[in-house]
């Protein structure tokens, strides 16, 4: 696959995933990138090309706790969510497949 098609599988899938998708999948799957100082803090500390930057970090880590203390997400939430993960693409697709190189996008 190219580039383009990688980033556009990976944002189609985000962006059609339901809210329990996005709670059960999509959200664990990239706080699984967070340090666990990270996670604790809820916010991003280290800058390490995994994971989230600042701003989303705080967003994602506050949400994921919600789930974890057994919330879910509204439609709101999960619309500002979507938005948010898109921008991860490269990410998901080492997640999805290791064998990958995502530093070559």
């Amino acid at each position: 696959m190219t580039i383009k098609a990688d980033k556009e599988k990976v944002q189609g899938m985000v962006d059609r995933a339901s809210s329990l998708e996005l709670e059960l999948v999509w959200i664990p799957k990239i706080m699984s990138k967070q340090t666990e100082r990270e996670v604790s803090v809820g916010s991003t500390i280290e800058y390490n090309e995994v994971g989230l930057s600042g701003f989303d970090g705080r967003f994602i880590s506050d949400i994921y706790q919600k789930i974890r203390d057994g919330g879910h997400l509204t439609e709101g939430q999960a619309k500002a969510c979507r938005r948010v993960l898109r921008k991860y693409w490269k990410q998901y697709i080492g997640m999805m497949n290791p064998t990958v190189k995502t530093g070559k996008y």
